[in-house]
């Protein structure tokens, strides 16, 4: 009785209780959407609207492709939907491929402004939407643990139990958690394994810390804040 109330299905009760306290933490990747319209003439419009927004956008510094070169696929549009609405011989046709061409060149942008968002998550949805494009958040959960461990005097061992893939770690630390400038008043290394050691700590300061994950998608939200007096 004693060894089933120990185990289930082979798991220590004791395990089974840990693993349900792993918080669940969702962040969240913005994708950025391009939609073109079916109607030509609104997709002509949009194109243009898009092109004029990036022109000069300091986030958009070298566009690729170039916004010259889907400016001229966009006015090639322009004068065979012209020749569309004239019913000229074999118009839509040529409309239709100009279409495709213009559609695969918006993409194309679509993907130059993913990459600049994805180099600077937190303002990823900003960057996108300065560029008409839209924006899809996807949820993206972990499960992971955050500890602070007291070492020797002055010295204390913080540790993420990470479930999933990560490209590395950053750890905060803080005298007065509410001021959101003192979080950076003291750098910690970011580093690649789940743990770090900090150093020279005062005994009997009250140290507030946090950690967060960097994935290929971006930084996670932080954990949250531990606090903990040195000895």
């Amino acid at each position: 009785m004693k060894t089933m109330l120990r185990q289930i299905a082979g798991i220590p009760v004791g395990l089974i209780f840990l693993l349900a306290m792993i918080p669940t933490v969702v962040t969240h990747h913005i994708l950025v959407v391009a939609k073109c319209p079916r109607n030509v003439d609104k997709l002509i419009t949009d194109v243009y609207a898009i092109l004029e927004a990036m022109t000069d956008n300091a986030w958009f510094p070298t566009p690729s492709p170039t916004l010259a070169s889907v400016k001229t696929k966009n006015d090639d549009l322009k004068d065979a939907q012209v020749a569309a609405k004239s019913k000229a011989p074999g118009g839509v046709q040529a409309r239709n491929a100009k279409k495709a061409i213009i559609i695969k060149a918006v993409y194309a942008l679509r993907d130059y402004c993913q990459s600049i968002c994805d180099a600077n998550p937190e303002l990823a949805e900003t960057i996108a939407l300065s560029a008409l494009f839209h924006v899809k958040k996807v949820a993206i959960k972990q499960k992971r643990t955050f500890q602070v461990k007291q070492l020797n005097s002055g010295s204390v061992e913080l540790s993420s139990g990470v479930l999933g893939n990560q490209r590395a770690h950053e750890w905060c630390m803080s005298l007065s958690p509410d001021d959101p400038g003192s979080w950076y008043a003291a750098i910690i290394p970011a580093t690649i394994k789940a743990m770090t050691v900090v150093e020279n700590l005062k005994p009997g300061t009250k140290v507030y810390f946090r950690h967060r994950i960097i994935t290929k998608d971006g930084p996670s939200d932080w954990d949250q804040t531990i606090s903990l007096i040195v000895v």
